[in-house]
């Protein structure tokens, strides 16, 4: 985390992950700076604190795309380990999902906004 703090002040307007999509470079692919990346991860980061969070496991539901590094990075900043797992498609079976869950004794689930 101290890297990120480092770089979200020494270049806080550098790039720090682009999603490719396509797997290609494309200007019009989301990006996020070291700023925002930190802001956005420690806004996460303080609602898990808030929530009593810190020391218990977070199971993070993201399809691909930077909401995925800012919930990374929200569990790390808040204590919080996390446990990645791809969302269940529509209309299936939710088993897996459970079965990830139950294991890791999961105590909140991290996804992005609809």
């Amino acid at each position: 985390m101290e890297r990120l703090q480092y770089w979200a002040v020494a270049q806080p307007d550098r790039m720090a992950f682009q999603f490719l999509e396509k797997g290609e470079f494309d200007e019009q692919n989301e990006c996020l700076t070291y700023a925002q990346l930190d802001e956005r991860a420690r806004a996460v980061a303080a609602k898990l604190i808030s929530m009593g969070l810190s020391g218990k496991r977070a199971l993070l539901m993201y399809p691909p795309g930077l909401d995925f590094v800012v919930g990374l990075y929200a569990c790390h900043y808040s204590a919080v380990t996390p446990v990645p797992a791809y969302p269940p498609r529509r209309n299936r079976n939710m088993a897996r999902i459970n079965a990830i869950a139950d294991d890791a004794n999961a105590a909140v689930v991290l996804t992005e906004k609809t």
